[in-house]
């Protein structure tokens, strides 16, 4: 996509009722990506994520529905060429490049690609096969290997490099419960950038479990029928209205988005007291989420990943399902994120706004 076509649909846009803290859309996405390619050539160029960068609060507050909006975008990259990290703000407004940062001594979120590469090296790896074998797992097409965020342990050998740990689990076919058999006290390594196992953790004194366990509903001999139906039904609608990203429920009003790194954002949270909308809160996100496993296994131990910042708890976002996340009459918006070339890919249903009565 050139970038001078998507400065014409973002004008577009602008005309419509855009609000300076609506989420990027998949043009300005795109030409973000496009910009930053035109500003940085190169083949192992990688995006890690394309954001709004807000705006500062004074302008939000001064904006009149209609006027003029700059739009600028955050875009954080890795170059998998030579692991070099690049923060940079670009300007959609005026189509060009305002900074660009190089990050010493920092590692972004890890790639999807990098998931499949690392599951890709380990299968190659001799010694894992070895340990495979070992505990008598001759077809490695049913093993399923789950790259997690290494932490930081202070590990001189690990320092300075992109690296994940890979642990395995055993499944009898590709419906099989992923969990179920996990091959406890093996550990590999996988330093990303040289595309090796940089260590192989192997206690190998810990049995696999032998049964597989299912609870989806094909797998059960019989289902309840003591339950009598449960129907939730709203026969006028909803009392909610959703005017682009903007929510009015009763006297309370704010902004829904979704962003690649925190996942749901709520801006601008206020309440109509009368004549006056009384701010509450400006910006409501979850800024960081870990569980420390509290496990001193070498397979455990290290399990303590930051779900915002080195997973990105937006861009892995499901899309939700009527019945299953969501009841009741459902609005959903969907999420807007960047691929890793610099384009943009949709999540349908990424986010549902229902009523519950509590």
């Amino acid at each position: 996509m050139g970038v001078k076509e998507a400065q014409t649909d973002i004008s577009a846009v602008e005309h419509q009722n855009l609000h300076p803290l609506d989420p990027l859309s998949a043009q300005e996405i795109e030409q973000a990506g496009s910009l930053c390619h035109e500003h940085h050539s190169s083949e192992g160029l990688r995006f890690v994520s394309i954001a709004l960068h807000e705006p500062a609060k004074a302008d939000v507050y001064a904006f009149m529905p209609g006027g003029h909006i700059e739009r600028h975008a955050f875009v954080v990259m890795l170059d998998r060429a030579d692991g070099t990290v690049y923060e940079a703000i670009v300007d959609l407004t005026a189509g060009h490049v305002d900074s660009w940062e190089h990050r010493s001594g920092v590692q972004p979120i890890m790639l999807l690609e990098e998931i499949e590469q690392a599951q890709a090296i380990v299968k190659a790896d001799a010694r894992w096969l070895a340990a495979m074998k070992k505990r008598g797992i001759t077809d490695v097409d049913t093993v399923q290997i789950d790259p997690w965020p290494a932490g930081n342990f202070g590990d001189p050998d690990e320092a300075g490099r992109r690296i994940l740990r890979g642990i395995s689990y055993v499944r009898d076919e590709k419906s099989s419960h992923g969990y179920a058999r996990p091959i406890e006290g093996l550990v590999a390594v996988i330093d990303l950038h040289e595309g090796r196992i940089l260590k192989l953790v192997d206690e190998g004194d810990v049995p696999v479990p032998a049964a597989d366990i299912r609870y989806d509903a094909a797998s059960q001999p019989a289902m309840r029928e003591d339950l009598k139906p449960l129907e939730i039904t709203q026969p006028e609608g909803v009392s909610f209205q959703l005017h682009g990203h903007e929510l009015r429920w009763q006297k309370w009003r704010m902004r829904v988005s979704l962003h690649p790194r925190e996942g749901l954002v709520l801006h601008q949270v206020g309440y109509q007291d009368g004549d006056v909308l009384r701010p509450i809160m400006y910006r409501a996100a979850l800024s960081e989420m870990v569980v420390p496993y509290g496990d001193a296994s070498v397979g455990q131990y290290w399990k303590n990943a930051f779900d915002s910042g080195e997973v990105g708890l937006g861009r892995l976002s499901n899309s939700l399902e009527l019945g299953c996340d969501c009841v009741g009459e459902i609005t959903y918006l969907d999420g807007i994120v960047t691929d890793e070339g610099g384009g943009s890919r949709v999540l349908p249903n990424a986010i549902c706004i229902h009523e519950e009565d509590a």
